[in-house]
């Protein structure tokens, strides 16, 4: 079972998306996932209800729900022992509070992979240099897998301004290639919790205006399975690097 993480030192920059985004791809091609949700926020249960109420959730996807400030880091490993023994999962999607806390820098020694979504904005990436110095301080210590930065909500083309200030936040850090994109599209996930099954019941019911509808979802997944595409490559070659 490969282990995911998403990292930010504040809410709103993109995990849940991000994770969601990872898990409608999962899903699309035939696998499962936990999905663990740290953040007070819950997001990923609001999606599944969602998805439930138009029957477009799986049974592929279980989510499970711990209070970081009141569940101890021995429960999550708890957790994903038994995920990891149960044989059930391809993956474990794990959803971590937007914040700099003590259970988060303990749950990222889990995950083979960490993403750091963020906006490229600078209200934003202010928040990123703290983020990315306590991924920093773990990899010094050998205590985390790969890591890299995802960018969310990006437009077309960046300002130089933008840029200049998003290369200076970055320092060096690798980044993925893909983008979650600034337009409608992603709001699906947010709204409709796994898009390959939307997809297909809206396919099978579109009519008219609505088609176009469904060209939108079809983008989406799209660049859902880039997204997931992307990580494996991730995890492949720090496979082979070690």
């Amino acid at each position: 079972m490969i282990v995911i993480a998403a990292y930010s030192h504040k809410g709103g920059t993109g995990k849940s998306t991000a994770l969601m985004a990872l898990a409608s791809a999962i899903e699309a091609r035939g696998q499962s996932a936990l999905l663990v949700d740290c953040d007070p926020q819950r997001n990923f249960n609001m999606y599944r209800l969602q998805a439930e109420e138009i029957g477009c959730w799986s049974d592929r996807m279980e989510v499970r729900y711990l209070d970081f400030e009141a569940t101890g880091v021995a429960h999550l490993e708890s957790d994903l022992m038994a995920a990891e023994d149960s044989g059930r999962f391809d993956y474990a999607l794990l959803n971590l509070a937007g914040v700099d806390h003590p259970f988060n820098r303990m749950a990222l020694r889990y995950a083979e992979l960490t993403l750091l979504p963020f906006k490229p904005a600078a209200t934003e990436l202010a928040e990123l240099g703290p983020a990315l110095e306590v991924i920093r301080g773990l990899e010094r210590e050998g205590e985390i897998g790969a890591a890299r930065v995802l960018f969310t909500l990006m437009r077309p083309k960046l300002t130089s301004a933008a840029s200049a200030y998003r290369d200076a936040a970055l320092d060096g850090f690798p980044v993925m290639e893909t983008r979650l994109r600034d337009t409608a599209i992603f709001a699906d996930i947010v709204m409709r919790g796994l898009l390959g099954r939307t997809l297909a019941v809206m396919e099978a019911q579109a009519s008219g205006l609505e088609k176009m509808q469904v060209k939108r979802l079809g983008e989406a997944l799209d660049d859902c399975r880039a997204l997931l595409a992307e990580v494996d490559s991730i995890l492949l070659n720090a496979r082979l690097a070690t």
